[in-house]
């Protein structure tokens, strides 16, 4: 059943919830005579976008446009479009959309742009809204997160001298998509300053990402585990 209503209080890991119909109290106590019965919150967000997100998002679109050879209205709808039928969302405008349509647009923009190498003014660092999906479009895509160039994998926790990188644990590094350059001057400045410098950061692939990326097989995975499992 669907019960609508008002967040009032957030109590540590409880929500206190008024609903708008007092009718619904007695058919929720229905539900509620055994045991515990789980539910699902969907909070509506009512902020509306910023001007920042705004500026950002036509930023990335102006981008595509001049890519692309279309208008900038004409990609604003394009890309519109394929927010709508990629994701599910409601086609939405930019006069009264919400702050998390937004953020997730700007993401999916820039994921469009990345994914098809197409050229920015700035580093998408620039535009994004969202840090980590950032952080994953660029490995993803093998995209340099400060420069858009061609990247290779980093690791943020050093492998070793001498470590094979093939038999590197993958799963419990913190991993980041930098170009040969900016790669040389994370090594020379260190991570702490290069990573204060740009404002980027590293992120851990869950097993099925890293092997959708082709950073680490299942086969290695299952051979490091059983290696750490024989010597326990």
């Amino acid at each position: 059943m669907d019960l609508w209503g008002r967040i009032t209080a957030i109590k540590g890991n409880q929500v206190v919830i008024n609903l708008d119909n007092r009718e619904e109290l007695a058919n929720l106590s229905l539900f509620t005579k055994d045991g515990q019965p789980q539910v699902v919150v969907e909070v509506q967000d009512e902020r509306q976008l910023s001007n920042l997100q705004r500026k950002k998002a036509y930023a990335v679109m102006g981008e595509i446009a001049k890519y692309t050879g279309y208008l900038p209205e004409e990609a604003k709808e394009w890309m519109k479009y394929l927010f709508t039928a990629e994701t599910g969302h409601p086609y939405f405008s930019f006069s009264d959309a919400d702050m998390t349509t937004a953020r997730e647009f700007i993401t999916f923009l820039l994921d469009y742009a990345i994914k098809h190498h197409i050229p920015m003014m700035h580093s998408g660092l620039t535009y994004q809204d969202d840090l980590d999906a950032y952080m994953y479009q660029s490995l993803k895509y093998r995209s340099c997160v400060i420069c858009g160039e061609r990247a290779d994998v980093h690791h943020i926790d050093t492998v070793g001298m001498g470590n094979d990188r093939a038999l590197v644990d993958h799963r419990k590094k913190d991993l980041i998509a930098l170009c040969r350059e900016h790669h040389q001057e994370a090594h020379q400045l260190g991570w702490p300053t290069f990573k204060k410098k740009y404002h980027v950061k590293g992120i851990k692939l869950n097993a099925q990402t890293l092997n959708q990326l082709g950073i680490m097989t299942y086969k290695r995975m299952k051979e490091i585990d059983n290696d750490q499992t024989r010597t326990t």
